[in-house]
């Protein structure tokens, strides 16, 4: 029994009418709505807001449309360097499986060495949320290798009787199944090499018939709906926090797709062109931390080209174990650059994995011209060609770590 025949939206008796896609069309006028209540409201940022519905829809339409069938199930990425939405982490590759939870599935491959991987089985859909949440994960130290260094990873309701291989339980109402990989040096770090497959499935698979495409319409209509709106609200919680400001929460209380053991920190920057923000933490000890910047749509902004996120490895830290970064809308010449790429006002993230302790950060605003006194002494000089090169590098980084 397919995924699509159970969808919440009533089925209709033929999907050939054009009704579906009518439906479709007034959901995609009426997101309209999160441009033209954007903050603040510039061309830029309407400009920038008109960009992003097209990602969102673009995400939309590969997971509620072509990676929707849980008996032919495909691992492939949802998010990538051409579409963020849901505030992406830069340093993750997100892959994304349809599920049913009447069936056995199988994962087999190398796990490549992402300074975290995660495997997580949800119910629900992020078209309906926030009826969306987390059934059960594991991560790749749990996992059962093989001789090779591969692994073998069986999820359904029962453990098979398989030597050398890993199980992970699943609920009737299972869904989706994501994986996560996360990436602190782009350069020498390898992405996973994984296969799905449902077993008992039976090639070639049928085609999709008029039922399932008005159920996938439906579903990628509300993905522009409760969707967009839970992304919305998001963004707008995180803008309406006191400016210079982040909090962080634990994966239970930030979301419900969640990754495990994961602090999730929200907020917002406010940084006019004549100005710095200074972020200070001392990191804790943990296995992975980051922080990026956003824009007001819960976008990530342009991470590849430029540097709007710094990670554990890519990241600097003072003598005194105080990681300082700096907002601003030039380039201010320090390692920790953050850069909002013409935001005054945006929204601010930060992670930390399997944290001993979650440490809140500090943002603190001073005059451009006042920022060298504002850092410790010793903080390294970036020129101009030196930024450039160290760009150039991480945009090849990124390309070759989304490809492979």
């Amino acid at each position: 029994m397919s995924d699509d025949a159970r969808d919440p939206e009533p089925e209709r008796a033929d999907g050939g009418d054009g009704a579906a896609w009518r439906e479709l069309v007034d959901a995609m006028r009426a997101t309209e709505r999160i441009v033209e209540t954007c903050t603040p409201a510039t061309a830029a940022m309407r400009a920038e807001g008109w960009r992003y519905l097209t990602r969102y829809f673009a995400g939309g339409a590969l997971l509620c449309m072509e990676l929707a069938d849980p008996d032919w199930p495909e691992l492939q990425r949802m998010v990538d360097t051409t579409c963020s939405w849901g505030i992406d982490n830069p340093d993750c590759i997100y892959l994304y499986s349809a599920l049913r939870g009447d069936a056995t599935y199988r994962i087999r491959g190398h796990p490549g060495s992402a300074r975290h991987l995660d495997v997580q089985v949800s119910r629900g859909h992020f078209a309906d949320a926030p009826h969306f949440g987390v059934i059960t994960s594991v991560s790749r130290e749990a996992l059962e290798p093989t001789a090779d260094g591969r692994f073998d990873l069986w999820i359904g309701r029962e453990a098979p009787e398989a030597p050398n291989s890993s199980w992970l339980a699943s609920e009737p109402d299972a869904a989706w199944l994501l994986v996560r990989q996360y990436f602190a040096d782009w350069e020498t770090e390898r992405p996973a090499d994984l296969v799905i497959e449902r077993v008992g499935a039976r090639y070639p698979p049928p085609p999709p018939d008029p039922r399932t495409i008005a159920a996938r319409l439906g579903r990628l209509r509300r993905w522009l709906d409760a969707g967009a709106r839970y992304f919305e609200g998001l963004a707008r919680m995180s803008l309406e926090l006191p400016a210079n400001s982040i909090r962080f929460i634990d994966a239970r209380e930030a979301g419900r797709g969640g990754l495990a053991d994961l602090a999730y920190g929200l907020g917002n920057f406010r940084c006019a062109p004549q100005e710095a923000v200074i972020l200070e933490v001392a990191p804790p000890p943990c296995a992975y931390w980051s922080f990026a910047l956003g824009n007001g749509y819960w976008e990530s902004l342009d991470w590849s080209r430029r540097q709007s996120s710094l990670n554990d490895h890519q990241a600097r830290l003072d003598p005194d174990g105080v990681f300082r970064a700096v907002i601003a809308q030039g380039d201010p010449g320090v390692p920790n650059w953050l850069d909002p790429q013409g935001h005054g006002r945006g929204t601010l993230f930060g992670r930390y994995l399997a944290a001993q302790e979650v440490p809140q950060p500090s943002l603190t605003v001073v005059p451009l011209g006042e920022l060298r006194s504002a850092l410790p002494p010793d903080t390294p000089r970036i020129t101009p060609e030196a930024r450039s090169g160290r760009l150039r590098r991480r945009h090849r980084a990124a390309l070759l770590r989304n490809r492979r």
